[in-house]
């Protein structure tokens, strides 16, 4: 569109020089509605209703300076019990066809230089981030509180999850297969500020969890169980490293 003259589209759209799109004034319906298109799917490089470059050409920023390909700021100010959501995606199946409402990939790719310190696919922070921020009280809402993720899993009665699925809250897969001469974990855990009530809590509303750990038919003779001369029914235990030594929890058996 550059080149272009000022023109107006619709009510409020302004096409301007410079490709840009501006929205001005109150509307009290959509200011970009696709509702009714109809996209020829045929790829990650096909039709999109949206889009910035493409896995092979992808747009280029060579600043230094921060910016990205979309920044989106809110605020309210609104009383109430209700909520905002900044961005919401809902995606419906009724075949056997994933789906995967949100997903993001970041790749650091061949390089001179010494690489970057931080690469994160996914990054939540929520913080009271003044003197006087609040945090209420959960109440009778057992979806409340302040988390950086809700990552939840569910079913209604009649669903069927079949017999050889797996259904899990968090999957966390670490595949390195290159060096790794830095600290190298499945999960890294810190705390700051007061100190927590614990590392992790359990609260169920059924029957709790038949097990605390699970190792299968992959896992159950591998590292981290050990066999060992110990006390007991059993000869395995977990390492642990407490403070640069090497300590063991004892595994009962209670078969």
């Amino acid at each position: 569109m550059a080149g272009f003259q000022q023109v107006n589209v619709w009510r409020t759209l302004t096409v301007k020089p410079g490709a840009q799109a501006v929205f001005t004034g109150t509307h009290t319906d959509d200011c970009l509605d696709f509702t009714d298109t109809e996209l020829t799917h045929s790829g990650s490089n096909g039709p999109c209703f949206i889009r910035a470059g493409t896995y092979a050409s992808p747009v280029t920023n060579t600043s230094e300076s921060q910016s990205g390909l979309m920044r989106l700021y809110g605020a309210t100010t609104a009383g109430g019990t209700s909520y905002d959501r900044g961005i919401f995606v809902y995606l419906q199946t009724t075949g056997v066809k994933g789906i995967f409402p949100v997903a993001g990939l970041a790749e650091v790719k061949a390089q001179t230089g010494v690489g970057p310190s931080k690469a994160q696919a996914a990054q939540f922070i929520v913080m009271l981030q003044d003197a006087t921020s609040v945090l209420a009280t959960i109440g009778a809402d057992t979806t409340a509180g302040m988390y950086a993720a809700w990552l939840k899993v569910g079913s209604v009665t009649g669903s069927v999850a079949s017999s050889g699925s797996r259904v899990a809250a968090v999957w966390l897969d670490k595949q390195m297969s290159g060096t790794v001469s830095g600290e190298e974990y499945t999960i890294f855990s810190t705390t700051g500020g007061t100190k927590p009530d614990a590392w992790a809590a359990f609260e169920t509303t059924s029957s709790g969890w038949s097990n605390f750990l699970a190792f299968d038919e992959t896992s159950y003779d591998q590292d981290p169980i050990v066999s060992a001369d110990l006390t007991g029914s059993t000869k395995k235990y977990l390492k642990v490293d407490y403070n640069g030594n090497a300590y063991g929890i004892h595994l009962w058996s209670v078969a």
